[in-house]
Parts: structure tokens; C-alpha cells; sequence
């Protein structure tokens, strides 16, 4: 089994699609999203329901994982830090048909890590610095990091922070892939095809699709 892993989208649903319907075997490969789905981007709301789609027409082959900007989504709703910035994205998602109790109650459960062997998959990386890199609110946390990572056996692969280029970077210092090439800046949405163990790495890009 291989993993297909995408960056962060950040609402560009029409690139997504494509790179899924380009690319994802799911008779082959786990589908892997390692969050910021939604938010900056214009689509957040069609994200979100093509990948509840994909979830249900593919059981056990899908994984959305928590991003920064899903917990700040089930922050500003649950009243724990009210962003008034978060309008437009709420406003999107219900413009979408969604119900955004449900939409919240559905990203809370979505979990902070997947991983295999050979293969550590997560937001924004285990710090070096990390007390309890699973914190959900620690700066140094697999939800907002942005200092170096720590080195681990296994291949670290995250995104949160953009890398330059427009390509995922590979770090071998800290065992790590970076895959976020902003795709919300008109960029490109890209991607990883990854054996489970990690010895094995493909780089897909995406171009920012003119409807996005």
C-alpha cells in the first residue's frame, strides 16, 4: 500500500479535485489530507462536502487530519476565541448548505496524526522543542509549528508552513517532507505518493485551477 498525501488546500476546491481525480488510486492508496482544508481559499464549503463524498463513497480509505485552521473553525464556534475574521468562511460554508454544529462537531473528531511504519503524517511536525507536541494549543504543536522539527525514525511529512518554490522540499536533517506550495496564493496544490515505510517518495504539483 502507498499513501497519497496532500497539502494544504486552504478552499481551492477545483484543484483538489482534480489532483484526486488525477491521482488517487484508492484500490491502492490511502488518501491522506494533513489539514487546512478550508479557510483563505473560496471554496471551503465545497471542500468540506466533497470530502465528507469521499469518505463515504471510500470507507477506510480517507483521512482528513486536523489543521490550525480547523481548530480555529471549532475554537470561534464552540465561543472559546470568537474570530470575527472567520465570517467569510462560515458565511461559505453555509452558503454551501452545510450546518456549521455539524460541520464542527465532524472536524473535531478528525485526529492530529496518522501514521505507519515507516511514516509520521501531521499538520505542522513535532517541534524540537515540544513539550506535548499534541497540545492543541502550543505554538510548538503538531497544529502551529513553525521551528524545526525533531528528528525522528520515521519520515515526518507536514505542511503549515509554505516552502519556497512552489515544489516540496525534502529535509533529510530532520527526516522531514514540507508539501505546503500555497496553493490559495495561485500557486500549486501539492502532493506526495509515499510507500509506507518512507523509503519511497513521488512529488506531484497541481496548478491553482482558474476557477479556484
Amino acid at each position: 500500500m502507498k499513501i497519497l498525501i496532500i497539502g494544504d488546500v486552504h478552499g481551492c476546491y477545483h484543484t483538489l479535485k482534480s489532483l484526486v481525480d488525477k491521482h488517487w488510486k484508492p484500490e491502492e492508496q490511502v488518501l491522506v489530507q494533513l489539514g487546512d482544508l478550508i479557510n483563505k481559499g473560496p471554496f471551503s464549503g465545497k471542500c468540506i462536502r466533497y470530502w465528507q463524498e469521499l469518505e463515504k463513497a471510500n470507507p477506510g480509505r480517507t483521512v482528513l487530519l486536523r489543521g490550525n485552521h480547523e481548530q480555529s473553525l471549532i475554537n470561534h464556534y464552540t465561543g472559546k476565541n470568537p474570530l470575527p475574521e472567520l465570517k467569510p468562511l462560515v458565511d461559505n460554508i453555509t452558503a454551501e448548505g452545510l450546518s456549521l454544529k455539524k460541520v464542527c462537531e465532524w472536524l473535531a473528531i478528525k485526529g492530529l496524526r496518522w501514521e505507519t511504519e515507516g511514516v509520521l503524517i501531521t499538520h505542522a511536525g513535532i517541534s524540537k522543542n515540544a513539550d506535548d507536541p499534541f497540545e492543541i494549543s502550543s505554538k510548538k504543536g503538531v497544529l502551529n509549528n513553525r521551528s524545526s522539527l525533531r528528528r525522528l525514525e520515521k519520515v515526518q511529512v507536514v505542511g503549515h508552513t509554505m516552502v519556497q518554490g512552489g515544489k516540496p522540499v525534502f529535509n533529510p536533517r530532520e527526516n522531514a517532507w514540507f508539501i505546503d506550495t500555497g496553493a490559495w496564493t495561485r500557486k500549486y496544490l501539492s502532493a506526495l505518493i509515499i510507500s509506507e515505510d518512507g523509503t519511497e517518495a513521488k512529488v506531484i504539483r497541481e496548478a491553482r485551477s482558474k476557477n479556484d
